[in-house]
């Protein structure tokens, strides 16, 4: 039997403002239901009100709320149940790939959540436990700042100026350290120079933009695009779906993309493989299924490289699930699900682990701490054999160095007496046997283990509801919009990397491999004759531009993409 929620309704909620522009949505809904088998949600809750339809047939109703409804008493307004139900979902996007209207409903709900908040109708209470602690201290666990890279494995020397910057990601940095220190580890072995952005590593802040409460969101891709923006790295590589998603999608939307290439481990695993940079010296015996991530598979498109690594890997059998790619099930650990209604999503994680229990395959590999967590823990829950594992494990175990076997030592030479005078029979020589080939090591399967270890990597446990009064909100007051800033995210956005206040003469923004320096002064200073000269004479291309002259740095970007296309020119040319 399932039980409604406790929800009070003492207290009105207050009027609801105008919404947003939804009517393309509302409209094109067709009533179908086509939504409804796959929403994860009405599996667990099977109450009309959750489903996708259900829910925008009550959208509707408060968007076309007019003056006779009021007449009539029929007034339609922001009811306790219907917020319960807007945040009884888990994101998962099932239903968009069902929708024969082709209604965006990922984003939608995003939508819909945040005008709830706007509203002073949600979140709920563990998100807003989240966003608190995330406005607080960076994290939604509430973790010391000061401690986010203690996950950092100890035996991989960080760069000074990286090929890779490794986004750990507060799952990975405060509750499942293991899975981010296999991946930074897999790419030292593939000879990758890597660092991290350290205390600067800020909350991607996915778990805020997926229930509503943006607060902090600007503030949070502001801190990691402007310290990214400084360490010169090419690309950016993360083993949290969810990062991947918000940071490569997101960002963009409200932000800046990084000035990084950014992939997903799977992906950049991927790429060093066919690099023949990776090696996988080991088999790794074990009848293997892969789960899809929602925020990595069906909202990102990438299917294939968890999959193309796995297939590489010598010893595994990979089997495929009823419900697979863009059909995939979910994991029932995102959109805020997991934080607020624990019991359910662990439910989600059993249908999961049953449907991967009848391919027969001994081991759930996913490229998620989320989904590793959540998946464990319905496994655990059932008492399942089946094995979770991120595919950072699974590459940690087959690309371990070979260990050299010693050498046999050589046989002292036996000495020879003397022959005696009378003439003796001569010996046949002995036949010396070839060596045997050494069989090739093999990586056995790990046996299943108890999912406790993995327990405390669930979402925040709610705080008691404060006074919003108590709450720390930021505006955009704080972005930079300094003309430099403007300049720089311009230059991002058409794919040059830049460094800030780089080499011995200090350039503010340079662009290094094309040796391109830009200064943005006020009105009436110049660049110093000695820097400039030094510069130049080190092959430095050097631009200057007036604050007052740049508005959203479009032609400026524009100026300095010309001086980066000419300068390689001039320098390729003086190499040869």
């Amino acid at each position: 039997m399932i039980k409604a929620p406790r929800i009070s309704i003492k207290d009105k909620l207050p009027k609801f403002t105008k919404m947003p522009r939804i009517e393309k949505e509302l409209t094109a809904c067709l009533q179908c239901g086509y939504c409804i088998n796959v929403c994860e949600a009405h599996n667990q809750t099977p109450w009309e009100s959750v489903t996708p339809r259900g829910k925008i047939y009550y959208i509707n109703q408060l968007y076309s709320a007019g003056g006779l409804d009021k007449a009539l008493k029929k007034e339609v307004t922001l009811n306790p149940y219907f917020v319960d139900a807007m945040y009884r979902c888990t994101g998962c996007g099932n239903c968009e790939v069902v929708c024969h209207a082709n209604i965006h409903l990922v984003e939608f709900w995003e939508t819909m959540r945040k005008w709830i908040v706007e509203q002073g109708a949600g979140p709920m209470s563990a998100h807003k436990s989240m966003a608190a602690k995330v406005a607080k201290v960076h994290n939604p666990y509430g973790e010391p700042t000061e401690k986010r890279d203690n996950w950092w494995p100890k035996e991989v020397e960080k760069a000074e100026v990286p090929d890779v910057i490794f986004f750990a990601g507060c799952t990975g940095a405060y509750r499942l350290p293991t899975v981010p220190q296999m991946g930074v580890r897999v790419l030292a072995r593939g000879g990758v120079k890597i660092s991290s952005l350290g205390t600067e590593e800020w909350c991607c802040s996915s778990p805020l933009l997926r229930t509503g409460t943006h607060d902090s969101s600007l503030e949070c891709a502001e801190t990691i695009v402007e310290k990214a923006d400084g360490m010169g790295a090419k690309d950016m590589v993360m083993t949290c779906s969810g990062c991947y998603k918000t940071i490569s999608s997101d960002f963009g939307k409200f932000y800046a993309r990084v000035g990084q290439n950014v992939y997903h481990f799977s992906q950049y695993a991927e790429m060093l493989i066919n690099a023949r940079k990776l090696p996988l010296n080991h088999e790794f015996k074990a009848k293997v299924t892969y789960h899809d991530p929602c925020h990595m598979g069906r909202h990102m498109g990438v299917f294939d490289p968890p999959r193309n690594v796995l297939k590489k890997i010598k010893g595994i059998e990979l089997v495929e699930m009823e419900r697979t790619r863009e059909n995939s099930g979910c994991c029932g650990a995102g959109g805020g699900y997991k934080s607020q209604y624990n019991d359910f999503a662990v439910n989600v994680a059993v249908d999961r682990v049953r449907e991967a229990e009848a391919t027969g395959a001994d081991i759930i590999v996913t490229c998620c701490p989320f989904c590793v967590t959540n998946l464990s823990q319905g496994a655990k829950k059932i008492g399942s054999k089946i094995k979770v594992m991120d595919l950072s494990e699974v590459l940690l175990a087959v690309t371990a160095p070979v260990e050299a076997k010693p050498e046999a030592p050589k046989a002292e030479p036996k000495p020879v007496a003397e022959a005696p005078k009378a003439e003796a029979p001569i010996a046949a020589k002995p036949v010396v046997e070839a060596p045997k080939a050494e069989p090739k090591p093999v990586v056995e399967a790990p046996k299943a283990v108890p999912a406790a270890e993995l327990s405390t990597a669930a979402e925040p446990e709610p705080l008691a509801d404060a006074d919003a009064s108590d709450d720390e909100v930021f505006e955009d007051a704080f972005t930079d919009m300094s003309p430099g800033a403007l300049i720089r995210r311009a230059a991002w956005n058409k794919g040059l990397r830049c460094r800030k206040d780089y080499g011995p003469y200090a350039i503010p923004v340079a662009f290094v491999k094309s040796k391109v320096a830009v200064y943005v002064l006020k009105d009436g200073e110049s660049v110093n004759a000695s820097d400039r000269a030094a510069a130049e004479n080190d092959g430095w291309a050097v631009l200057s531009f007036l604050e007052k002259d740049v508005t959203d740095g479009e032609s400026q970007a524009a100026e300095i993409r010309a001086a980066v296309k000419e300068n390689l020119k001039t320098l390729r040319k003086h190499k040869k």
